[in-house]
């Protein structure tokens, strides 16, 4: 069974409107760091994470949310926004262009900017100290590169230029 569906089953509920109500009929959740509403709720001695959205989706749209290659989708693009009109589901595709146009072409613009390639030389002699080093964190000092790009460099995760 699906989180969706145990929310369901235990009696939380999307209003119209967009609100995550408790079995009580009290409104809950918060907005999570990605901006999304969500809540969680105990389950089997767990805690699941409830996606307001992915809900208000189930209760709109039942088992065909859980169909391969499906996405909610805010069609105004406001995450925060889950009323039932704002929610469909769709590809990934379909969420994409969901995104007005302008912010699509900055997000790519900015997306290749951001993404530093590095010499294949350079790449291939850090991994070659980290095998005598093995710390991340010191090498990221040795060349004042992030500890996260420093563990993407030697585990071939980032692309570098054949310079």
């Amino acid at each position: 069974m699906n989180k969706e569906q145990i929310a369901y089953e235990k009696g939380y509920r999307v209003t119209k409107d967009g609100d995550l109500l408790n079995p009580e009929g009290l409104k809950i959740g918060c907005i999570n760091s990605a901006g999304y509403k969500n809540t969680r709720i105990g389950f089997n001695e767990k805690k699941l994470y409830i996606a307001t959205h992915r809900l208000q989706a189930y209760q709109k749209y039942g088992n065909k949310l859980f169909e391969d290659g499906i996405v909610v989708r805010h069609l105004n693009g406001n995450k925060s926004d889950n009323c039932w009109d704002n929610i469909a589901i769709g590809t990934s595709k379909d969420n994409s262009m969901d995104i007005p146009k302008e912010t699509r072409i900055k997000r790519s613009i900015l997306g290749a900017k951001t993404q530093i390639k590095y010499p294949k030389k350079f790449v291939l002699k850090l991994r070659e100290e980290h095998k005598e080093i093995k710390n991340y964190a010191e090498l990221g000092r040795k060349y004042n590169i992030s500890i996260s790009v420093i563990w993407n460099l030697i585990n071939k995760r980032k692309v570098f230029k054949d310079a």
